[in-house]
Protein backbone atom coordinates (compact mmCIF):
# COMPACT_ATOMS: atom_id res chain seq x y z
CA UNK A 1 0.00 0.00 0.00
CA UNK A 2 2.74 2.61 0.66
CA UNK A 3 4.14 2.04 -3.13
CA UNK A 4 0.89 2.86 -4.44
CA UNK A 5 0.26 5.93 -2.27
CA UNK A 6 4.06 7.01 -3.15
CA UNK A 7 3.67 6.75 -7.16
CA UNK A 8 0.15 9.20 -6.56
CA UNK A 9 1.91 11.48 -4.60
CA UNK A 10 4.75 11.79 -7.39
CA UNK A 11 1.97 12.09 -10.29
CA UNK A 12 0.33 14.84 -7.72
CA UNK A 13 3.00 16.94 -7.75
CA UNK A 14 4.19 16.67 -11.03
CA UNK A 15 0.78 17.63 -12.16
CA UNK A 16 1.01 20.47 -9.98
CA UNK A 17 4.77 21.33 -11.22
CA UNK A 18 3.10 20.83 -15.02
CA UNK A 19 0.07 23.30 -14.27
CA UNK A 20 2.29 26.29 -12.20
CA UNK A 21 4.27 26.25 -15.78
CA UNK A 22 1.39 26.64 -17.85
CA UNK A 23 -0.65 29.80 -16.49
CA UNK A 24 -3.20 29.52 -19.38
CA UNK A 25 -4.29 26.09 -18.54
CA UNK A 26 -4.63 27.10 -14.89
CA UNK A 27 -6.48 29.94 -15.59
CA UNK A 28 -8.83 27.61 -17.70
CA UNK A 29 -9.50 25.46 -14.89
CA UNK A 30 -11.20 28.20 -12.79
CA UNK A 31 -12.72 30.72 -15.25
CA UNK A 32 -14.47 28.36 -17.69
CA UNK A 33 -16.58 26.78 -15.10
CA UNK A 34 -17.15 30.02 -13.17
CA UNK A 35 -18.23 31.54 -16.90
CA UNK A 36 -20.43 28.22 -17.12
CA UNK A 37 -21.96 28.88 -14.09
CA UNK A 38 -23.37 32.35 -14.17
CA UNK A 39 -24.41 31.95 -18.17
CA UNK A 40 -26.16 28.73 -17.28
CA UNK A 41 -27.67 30.96 -13.96
CA UNK A 42 -29.51 33.13 -16.57
CA UNK A 43 -29.99 30.82 -19.41
CA UNK A 44 -32.22 28.06 -18.36
CA UNK A 45 -35.32 28.90 -16.75
CA UNK A 46 -37.42 26.68 -14.64
CA UNK A 47 -40.14 28.73 -14.34
CA UNK A 48 -42.03 29.45 -17.91
CA UNK A 49 -44.65 32.10 -18.56
CA UNK A 50 -47.13 32.23 -21.11
CA UNK A 51 -47.29 28.34 -22.42
CA UNK A 52 -49.32 27.63 -25.70
CA UNK A 53 -52.73 26.13 -24.31
CA UNK A 54 -55.33 24.82 -25.75
CA UNK A 55 -59.14 23.99 -23.71
CA UNK A 56 -61.14 21.11 -24.66
CA UNK A 57 -64.53 22.09 -22.75
CA UNK A 58 -67.68 19.45 -23.44
CA UNK A 59 -70.02 21.56 -21.38
CA UNK A 60 -70.18 24.74 -20.32
CA UNK A 61 -70.72 26.08 -16.88
CA UNK A 62 -69.77 29.32 -13.86
CA UNK A 63 -67.82 26.59 -12.28
CA UNK A 64 -65.79 25.48 -15.49
CA UNK A 65 -65.49 29.48 -16.40
CA UNK A 66 -64.66 30.14 -12.74
CA UNK A 67 -61.61 28.04 -13.13
CA UNK A 68 -60.65 28.88 -16.37
CA UNK A 69 -60.76 32.40 -15.74
CA UNK A 70 -58.11 31.77 -12.70
CA UNK A 71 -56.12 30.15 -15.17
CA UNK A 72 -56.21 33.25 -17.46
CA UNK A 73 -55.23 35.68 -14.89
CA UNK A 74 -52.32 33.33 -13.91
CA UNK A 75 -48.94 33.90 -16.16
CA UNK A 76 -48.57 30.49 -16.72
CA UNK A 77 -51.11 29.91 -19.28
CA UNK A 78 -51.63 31.51 -22.67
CA UNK A 79 -55.26 30.16 -24.39
CA UNK A 80 -54.72 29.70 -28.20
CA UNK A 81 -58.23 27.90 -28.59
CA UNK A 82 -60.93 26.97 -26.53
CA UNK A 83 -62.63 24.23 -28.36
CA UNK A 84 -65.19 21.12 -27.88
CA UNK A 85 -63.79 18.59 -30.62
CA UNK A 86 -61.19 16.41 -29.07
CA UNK A 87 -59.65 16.22 -32.36
CA UNK A 88 -59.17 19.55 -33.16
CA UNK A 89 -57.16 19.86 -29.50
CA UNK A 90 -55.36 16.34 -30.32
CA UNK A 91 -53.96 17.68 -33.51
CA UNK A 92 -52.31 20.97 -31.92
CA UNK A 93 -50.55 19.06 -29.15
CA UNK A 94 -49.14 16.68 -31.77
CA UNK A 95 -47.81 19.90 -34.34
CA UNK A 96 -46.25 21.09 -31.14
CA UNK A 97 -48.61 24.32 -31.75
CA UNK A 98 -49.31 24.17 -27.85
CA UNK A 99 -47.83 22.95 -25.01
CA UNK A 100 -51.16 21.59 -22.56
CA UNK A 101 -54.54 20.32 -23.70
CA UNK A 102 -57.00 20.96 -20.64
CA UNK A 103 -60.04 18.89 -20.78
CA UNK A 104 -63.12 19.45 -18.65
CA UNK A 105 -65.52 16.23 -19.42
CA UNK A 106 -69.29 16.77 -19.61
CA UNK A 107 -70.83 16.26 -16.46
CA UNK A 108 -67.85 17.41 -14.44
CA UNK A 109 -70.11 20.36 -12.64
CA UNK A 110 -72.79 17.91 -11.95
CA UNK A 111 -70.50 15.29 -10.31
CA UNK A 112 -68.75 18.06 -8.95
CA UNK A 113 -72.16 19.51 -7.22
CA UNK A 114 -73.24 15.99 -6.43
CA UNK A 115 -69.27 15.94 -3.75
CA UNK A 116 -67.35 13.74 -6.20
CA UNK A 117 -63.84 14.10 -7.53
CA UNK A 118 -64.47 14.55 -10.96
CA UNK A 119 -60.89 14.14 -13.16
CA UNK A 120 -59.88 16.95 -15.41
CA UNK A 121 -57.23 15.57 -18.26
CA UNK A 122 -53.74 17.52 -18.50
CA UNK A 123 -52.01 16.84 -21.61
CA UNK A 124 -48.85 18.00 -21.40
CA UNK A 125 -46.29 18.12 -24.41
CA UNK A 126 -43.02 17.29 -21.97
CA UNK A 127 -40.21 18.07 -23.91
CA UNK A 128 -39.29 20.31 -21.36
CA UNK A 129 -39.62 18.52 -18.29
CA UNK A 130 -39.62 21.33 -15.74
CA UNK A 131 -41.73 23.61 -17.48
CA UNK A 132 -44.30 20.34 -17.54
CA UNK A 133 -44.10 19.96 -13.98
CA UNK A 134 -43.91 23.72 -12.86
CA UNK A 135 -47.34 24.43 -15.27
CA UNK A 136 -49.28 21.35 -14.02
CA UNK A 137 -48.42 22.04 -10.40
CA UNK A 138 -49.26 25.63 -10.70
CA UNK A 139 -52.85 24.34 -12.43
CA UNK A 140 -53.64 22.17 -9.66
CA UNK A 141 -53.21 24.64 -7.29
CA UNK A 142 -55.34 27.53 -9.55
CA UNK A 143 -58.01 24.59 -10.11
CA UNK A 144 -57.92 23.85 -6.06
CA UNK A 145 -57.81 28.15 -5.17
CA UNK A 146 -61.28 28.00 -8.03
CA UNK A 147 -63.23 25.51 -5.84
CA UNK A 148 -62.18 26.15 -2.61
CA UNK A 149 -64.04 29.61 -3.43
CA UNK A 150 -67.54 28.76 -3.09
CA UNK A 151 -69.52 25.55 -3.15
CA UNK A 152 -71.25 25.14 -5.57
CA UNK A 153 -74.42 24.79 -4.38
CA UNK A 154 -74.74 28.56 -4.76
CA UNK A 155 -74.14 29.57 -0.45
CA UNK A 156 -70.36 30.77 0.21
CA UNK A 157 -68.92 28.77 3.02
CA UNK A 158 -69.42 29.51 6.42
CA UNK A 159 -67.18 31.45 8.63
CA UNK A 160 -65.49 29.89 11.11
CA UNK A 161 -67.35 31.81 13.84
CA UNK A 162 -70.97 30.48 11.74
CA UNK A 163 -68.82 26.63 12.25
CA UNK A 164 -68.93 26.71 16.07
CA UNK A 165 -71.14 24.18 18.02
CA UNK A 166 -73.87 25.04 19.83
CA UNK A 167 -73.96 24.25 23.76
Amino acid sequence: MGGFLSRVWAILMKELVQVRRDRLTFAMMFVIPIAQLILFGYAINTDPKNLPTAVLVEEQSPVIRTMLKGMETSDYFDFVLQTDDPRESDTLLASGKVSFVISFPAGFTERLVRGERPQILIEADATDPSASSGAVGRAEAIFTRALCVTTWTGRSRPSRKARRPSN
